[in-house]
């Protein structure tokens, strides 16, 4: 990990701590935003989601301070009550305290410590072949988005995404993806001047859309799969409401409009292919994948050296496959573009 040059110490930290937390097998968000109706209200500083079995996800906030005066009990119990907001399993605190009576404190309130004395030995999780939050961040302020986002850079964009994980980890955090996903597609198709950096942004949403799917899963992954497949059919097209309330919304739109406007949103939702993404996500051989496959797709998009789709591990290249097909673009003029752009690099590269 290259850190740039005025990176301060506690975001040194909060980088050297997600590598310390990769390493134990979570899957490790920084600076994810938490949010109410577009406010936001604070910074998580690490967003760990571990999946130790089929039924068992957890979901853990780390708050991170390297100041000299830490406020260590202060901080155990603002973690503890983000917890309690979110409905996570449990919290960590980091930081410089090294008093006995602070992890006294935490254990009292079932708040993991980690002091000084054990974050001072963690400088060998750096990782100088991954790039850190703050170069991320500076790729994608360099690129615009169109009028879908408000013409705002990708940052917000990908902020946007990162949220999802702490509040939406539903149908409808998903779909919303879903949306995402597709605009980075496209623009790596036909976006030369920004193809890097959509590269990243679509390998990033894909992990956070396998990390959303994999938490729905878990409540019904031992339901017979065809009623799974229906579940998570229904899901995809009606979203959290389920159909009920997609019904009950057709009422209201039938009283106060038209059936013919009734018929209109009937439509627009059987224009996905809608199964495709139903099957897919509902077989067994496929569910034990989704926590690798998004842990799989981070480390790539953070990779210093960028990975171009086609030289992906074959099953990512299949999970992209699959969600071109539901978009209905082609996989091979989505492959082609990489390997002719490639191609003529390479070709400038030797002219010049």
């Amino acid at each position: 990990m290259n850190y740039p040059h005025n990176i301060p110490k506690g975001e040194r930290k909060e980088e050297l701590l997600r590598n310390y937390f990769l390493s134990l097998g979570y899957y490790v968000v920084r600076g994810a935003k938490f949010k109410y109706e577009d406010n936001i209200i604070t910074d998580v500083d690490l967003y760990l989601y571990g999946c130790s079995s089929s039924l068992v996800r957890q979901r853990i906030n780390v708050d991170i301070k390297a100041k000299k005066s830490p406020q260590a009990f202060e901080r155990i119990l603002w973690a503890n009550g983000l917890k309690d907001l979110l409905g996570f399993d449990c919290c960590i605190v980091a930081t410089t305290n090294n008093s006995p009576v602070v992890h006294a404190f935490g254990q009292l309130h079932k708040t993991t410590v980690l002091d000084n004395a054990f974050t001072s030995r963690i400088h060998s999780f750096s990782n100088t072949d991954r790039l850190c939050e703050e170069d991320i961040l500076k790729k994608f302020a360099q690129c615009k988005s169109n009028k879908d986002f408000s013409y705002k850079d990708w940052r917000h964009v990908y902020e946007s995404s990162k949220s999802k994980l702490l509040t939406e980890q539903d149908f409808s955090g998903f779909n919303e993806d879903l949306i995402i996903l597709k605009y980075f597609i496209e623009k790596t198709i036909t976006d030369d001047q920004n193809r890097d950096n959509s590269i990243r942004m679509l390998y990033l949403i894909t992990s956070h859309l396998l990390i959303i799917i994999d938490y729905i899963v878990k409540d019904i992954v031992f339901l017979e799969n065809h009623i799974r497949e229906k579940k998570l059919y229904d899901g995809f097209r009606y979203g959290n409401i389920g159909k009920d309330g997609l019904d009950r919304i057709i009422d209201i739109v039938v009283k106060i409009s038209s059936n013919e406007q009734a018929d209109h949103l009937l439509k627009s939702l059987d224009s996905f292919p809608i199964q495709i993404l139903a099957d897919f996500f509902s077989k067994n051989e496929n569910i034990k994948n989704f926590f690798n496959w998004a842990r799989d797709f981070e480390k790539i998009a953070f990779n210093e050296q960028l990975i171009y789709p086609q030289n992906i591990d074959p099953q990512l290249r299949g999970v992209l496959s699959l969600l071109l097909d539901y978009f209905e673009i082609e996989r091979r003029k989505f492959f082609q573009v990489f390997i002719n752009w490639c191609e003529s690099f390479s070709l400038r590269v030797i002219f010049v």
